[in-house]
């Protein structure tokens, strides 16, 4: 079973800490290390190498969409997920574009984060 490095970024630090404590419960997960800003998750990445990132898209000075684009130009990019409480089709559709893997509703985060989670590590990362 392969574990994944998570990074977690959110500039919303009671989301970030509730979603970290959760996600590092989880036994296919090694390492969870969190970001509160789109910048700060690009300057620290190649030290971190996280298998996934799970963004949420709405944060001030870089939204999650645009994380998404530069993690997607990246040579080796990670799976990312994006995060969201916006989660109508439309959303989706546009998460997607953005070149995320899917979409994660924080109203039913805690129920859906683990299944996420196995999925990805199933996928070898």
């Amino acid at each position: 079973m392969q574990k994944l490095n998570v990074l977690i970024v959110d500039d919303n630090l009671a989301f970030l800490k509730a979603a970290s404590e959760l996600i590092a419960e989880l036994p296919r997960v090694s390492r969870v290390d969190c970001a509160n800003s789109g910048a700060e998750a690009l300057a620290r990445i190649d030290r971190l190498v996280p298998d996934l990132v799970m963004t949420d898209l709405v944060m001030p000075e870089m939204s999650g969409f645009e994380l998404i684009r530069r993690l997607r130009a990246m040579d080796s990019p990670p799976r990312v997920m994006a995060v969201s409480l916006h989660d109508g089709a439309e959303y989706r559709a546009a998460v997607l574009r953005s070149g995320a893997d899917g979409l994660v509703s924080k109203r039913e985060f805690s129920a859906t984060a683990p299944d996420v989670i196995a999925a990805m590590a199933g996928m070898g990362g």
